[in-house]
């Protein structure tokens, strides 16, 4: 592996004074693009023992070398960029360093916010160059620990198998709850199909009669399997005496399963690419709106922090709109004007906003309490 680094002590045997201890042992840094020294103050004392004088340059940006199967500049603001299964990235050029044909140096920031894999890959540290030139002029920089680039192994990604969902969801079935009370509402069929669209499941896991809400990307990778108990008379999750929320890996005793979340409903996405996606919060109102508009694909990021460009990168291309629970729009609305300069064409409804349903409720409140109004009308 090669590292680039803007910035290196000099490696000849040439010695300065070092400004701390006045003996001529501070090795310089050297400038690899222009080959000068930084200026004086920016050095190592060869005497660490008994100066122990540091100065390194300021690391400024951290970039790293990506190579995608095609680069293509868009605009004035950004770049598309193509990687070898398909997925595409609007990349702002204020994230870029520099293009060579299909490969990129990209700021680690931006890696990280739209989780692209990146350690282990080639890196530079772009200095402040303002900075040092500031300490030429006498300003004060504050002494770094060290310069050392460390690279750490990427974080195991774990996924569960289809064994495993063809256990639960088809040989050994349970009656959930939240089936039995989608029942009360809708016709049989309808439920069925909705549980067949998003794999619900139920199981004993942890607690009788609760609901599996699977997290399957758009390749058929099982991401995850939250666990939720409903009551099966109103829908409602029960929150009392705690929370019941938990895992299937959890349920199962996996001490080495990394949970790496997905949207759920995210598997449906290949189903129609001209239907428009929407998303909201929660996995029962994604399910529950997939039976009262189903000429649209529903998704749920199963928690308001959850609304983040790495979970939705998938949808990049596609007309997203949101739908956040009552009280949420400002929030959901901001993450969108940042989601929008990645590239996603989002937009975010404020239909919740005018309607007389009460804060934290949902689309799918709204909706039932209009088919119980409608229900009750007709008696």
């Amino acid at each position: 592996m090669t590292l680039s680094f803007r910035y290196t002590l000099d490696k000849s045997s040439k010695k300065y004074i070092c400004p701390s201890c006045n003996k001529k042992t501070l090795v310089k840094y050297v400038d690899n693009e222009t080959g000068n020294f930084l200026p004086d103050n920016f050095g190592r004392c060869d005497r660490e023992s008994k100066c122990n004088y540091h100065y390194p340059p300021p690391k400024g940006k951290k970039y790293y070398l990506i190579t995608f199967l095609s680069v293509q500049s868009i605009s004035e603001k950004s770049f598309k960029a193509t990687e070898n299964n398909g997925h595409l990235h609007f990349i702002p050029k204020s994230q870029v360093l520099e293009v060579n044909g299909n490969s990129c140096w990209i700021t680690e920031w931006w890696l990280k916010a739209n989780n692209i894999a990146y350690l282990g890959c080639r890196s530079r540290n772009v200095g402040s160059e303002e900075e040092i030139a500031a300490v030429a002029t006498g300003a004060t920089v504050l002494p770094v620990a060290t310069v050392a680039t460390a690279f750490k192994e990427p974080e195991k990604v774990s996924f569960h198998s289809l064994k495993l969902l063809d256990q639960l969801y088809y040989e050994e079935p349970v009656t959930e709850n939240f089936e039995t009370y989608l029942k009360t509402i809708f016709p049989e069929d309808q439920v069925f199909l909705a549980k067949q669209n998003y794999f619900l499941t139920g199981t004993n896991l942890y607690w009788h009669n609760s609901t599996i809400f699977w997290q399957i990307d758009q390749n058929e990778n099982i991401h995850a399997g939250k666990i939720m108990l409903y009551d099966s008379s109103n829908g409602k999750r029960i929150k009392k005496p705690y929370n019941h929320i938990n895992w299937v890996h959890k349920a199962l005793k996996e001490p080495d399963f990394t949970l790496n979340q997905c949207l759920f409903g995210l598997h449906r996405i290949q189903e129609d690419y001209n239907k428009p996606i929407a998303i909201v919060e929660s996995e029962k109102t994604a399910i529950i709106m997939s039976i009262i508009v189903p000429h649209i694909l529903w998704l749920a990021t199963g928690s308001k922090q959850n609304l983040k460009p790495p979970l939705l990168e998938p949808l990049v291309g596609r007309k997203i709109v949101l739908y956040p629970d009552k009280g949420e729009y400002e929030d959901w609305n901001k993450k969108a004007g940042k989601l929008k300069e990645n590239g996603f064409k989002i937009e975010v409804s404020d239909i919740l906003e005018i309607t007389q349903i009460e804060k934290g409720d949902d689309l799918a409140d709204y909706y039932l309490g209009e088919i119980k109004s409608k229900n009750a009308g007709n008696v």
